[in-house]
């Protein structure tokens, strides 16, 4: 049986300021503010090149109109842990007749990592974030894996696998499609 993904590490991003002191880039982004256009009043952002809407902020977070922010800054680890069941019903509850919230593909998650960079390994100007570390961790990803759950490293480059038991949590990140008017 096949198993969704989970994606580790930073995939919400940092403020630019918090960026300099954390994040280690060799060179220039790939991916830029040219590649994106904000949408929602910026809470969402739309990758001009993939086609889809990205939450900018995981689930527990909310957008102050600058950066994301943890609900409960002062927790340990702030943004929900999520299991699989609970991302998949809080997909479905964004879900309406036009907007299709869901969980995204591991491939679509590997779209933002940004390969010169860790630490995390996005663009922090796009995806910024407070407390810095607030998202750090693994992410769902609805793609299954024969072994069981993958988890990859946004990070490094390591690889692990997992299952979706109800002891399994991670943060999540909802995607949607563009509808064609958009893009």
């Amino acid at each position: 049986m096949r198993i969704p993904i989970l994606l580790l590490g930073s995939l919400a991003l940092l403020s630019p300021a918090v960026a300099l002191a954390g994040q280690n880039c060799d060179g220039k982004p790939v991916r830029d503010e040219a590649d994106f256009a904000p949408l929602a009043g910026g809470a969402q952002l739309l990758d001009r090149k993939t086609g889809l809407i990205w939450d900018r902020c995981i689930e527990g977070q909310h957008w102050t109109g600058s950066t994301c922010q943890a609900d409960d800054p002062e927790a340990v680890n702030p943004g929900p842990s999520l299991t699989y069941a609970q991302a998949l019903a809080l997909a479905a509850a964004r879900a309406n007749d036009t907007e299709h919230w869901r969980i995204p593909t591991r491939s679509e998650l590997l779209t933002l990592r940004e390969p010169g960079c860790y630490n995390p390994s996005l663009n922090l100007n796009l995806f910024p974030t407070e407390p810095a570390w607030s998202s750090d961790g693994f992410f769902w990803s609805s793609t299954r894996e024969a072994q069981g759950l993958s988890q990859v490293s946004a990070i490094g480059t390591s690889d692990a696998w997992s299952t979706t038991e109800t002891r399994n949590v991670a943060h999540l990140r909802l995607v949607r499609t563009a509808p064609t008017e958009a893009k």
